[in-house]
């Protein structure tokens, strides 16, 4: 049963990577380990699939520290000195910074998220690391869609590969087909220890989200497949039945009377 389950996000992840071009030959791939099941379950999915993957890359994990002393790397760097995976740890004083410049009205979770961000893309550029990826799996992705939908009037949500805004930085997502569930089911496999923040903000941003994952589990009482359609919504985009306009859809290269597929 454990073999099925693991060939299984395996698959998933590999099928990623082809639909999106996500690793390439040469690639340095840096994987965003905070600890948590999700970015456990890409790390070592990715270092199964570079053994057997038609193309080589290198692969290795960073985590930032966020400053608090709850936050404590010392399992997580033995499991990973065991395994022989190349990891760092790079002090943010995270949690400093998000005190001393916290404003009224900023959730602090999304404060330290950019913050976190900031610090990787940096250290990833300065290092030569071209791909950084991030642990977001298929729930997230449905989540951001229908949290920027209803809070932000927006479709928008994340996509597997993007490049960052400042050009230094490619963003992959291989587990973009991989329910949570899953990354949860994979972590009690690995046997990894899961290492929470440790910071009294911890939670706070998790309101309007934790609405919206109710809210899909409420749904799929009675449809069953709403994530993987909603997933496929993104990548099935009809502008013409958008409210594109022309010009819009001009600078973006796409014709408002024709379908648009992504992916």
């Amino acid at each position: 049963m454990k073999d099925f389950h693991w060939k299984r996000v395996t698959r998933l992840v590999g099928k990623a990577i082809g639909d999106f071009g996500l690793i390439e030959e040469g690639d340095r791939v840096l994987v965003a380990l905070s600890g948590g099941k999700d970015s456990w379950t890409l790390l070592y999915v990715l270092r199964d699939l570079q053994r057997k993957a038609p193309v080589a890359y290198e692969l290795a994990a960073v985590t930032i520290h966020p400053g608090s002393e709850g936050f404590c790397v010392a399992g997580l760097c033995d499991r990973l000195r065991q395994d022989g995976i190349t990891h760092r740890i790079i002090d943010g004083n995270i949690l400093d910074v998000v005190n001393e410049n916290l404003s009224p009205g900023t959730n602090p979770c999304s404060f330290c998220s950019r913050l976190r961000r900031g610090i990787l893309y940096s250290f990833a550029a300065a290092e030569g690391w071209n791909k950084i990826a991030l642990g977001h799996h298929l729930d997230d992705f449905v989540e951001t869609l229908l949290l920027n939908l209803f809070f932000n009037g927006a479709i928008k949500g994340m996509s597997p590969h993007l490049l960052s805004d400042d050009g230094r930085n490619r963003i992959i997502r291989p587990l973009v087909y991989v329910k949570e569930e899953m990354t949860r089911r994979a972590a009690g496999l690995l046997r990894v220890p899961i290492v929470g923040c440790g910071c009294t903000y911890q939670g706070m941003s998790g309101t309007r989200r934790s609405w919206a994952k109710a809210l899909l589990a409420q749904i799929e009482q009675e449809v069953p497949d709403v994530k993987t359609n909603l997933l496929a919504s993104m990548g099935r985009v009809q502008l013409r039945h958008l409210f594109a306009t022309a010009n819009e859809c001009a600078e973006n290269g796409h014709d408002a009377h024709k379908e648009h597929r992504l992916g």
